[in-house]
């Protein structure tokens, strides 16, 4: 299992864990990540206790973008550490991330600042607002790229 961590953890601070689960969607050499005000991030959150990655990850499609995914493949966890200004405390974010794909819209999303955008896989990697979601992106492209070579 690939793993990373980013982010210097400073030794006069608490942190909190925050784990959570979020999605690689590619599509045509593209990813499916969410622009907000702030930054560009990967579909997905936090997991809410006695949620699974996989129930975290439906309900957050849903939230997000009023879309339901098929959960396809565990790729890799990146964590990092910083301060968190959402939470206003120092974070220690566990990402776990999967393949997904058949993004189907059923609804609206109930988070309205959240707009779905296709960007290329470099693109999305230079872009991204944390570094271990940027990580991600690529591990995943690298992973999907190993098991369509393993179909052929």
């Amino acid at each position: 299992m690939k793993q990373m961590i980013f982010g210097e953890k400073l030794k006069d601070k608490e942190y909190t864990d925050r784990i959570g689960a979020y999605g690689l969607i590619f599509q045509n050499h593209k990813i499916a990540v969410i622009k907000l005000p702030v930054g560009y991030f990967l579909p997905g959150g936090g997991v809410e206790k006695g949620e699974s990655h996989e129930q975290c990850l439906k309900r957050e499609f849903m939230e997000e973008l009023g879309c339901t995914i098929n959960i396809k493949d565990f790729v890799c966890i990146g964590s990092s550490y910083h301060f968190g200004r959402r939470f206003n405390k120092y974070i220690h974010s566990i990402g776990n991330f999967y393949l997904a794909d058949s993004l189907k819209k059923v609804s609206e999303p109930t988070e309205r600042d959240h707009q779905l955008v296709w960007l290329n896989v470099e693109e999305a990697h230079n872009k991204m607002f944390l570094d271990h979601q940027a990580w991600a992106i690529k591990q995943g492209y690298i992973f999907l790229k190993n098991l369509n070579n393993n179909k052929n």
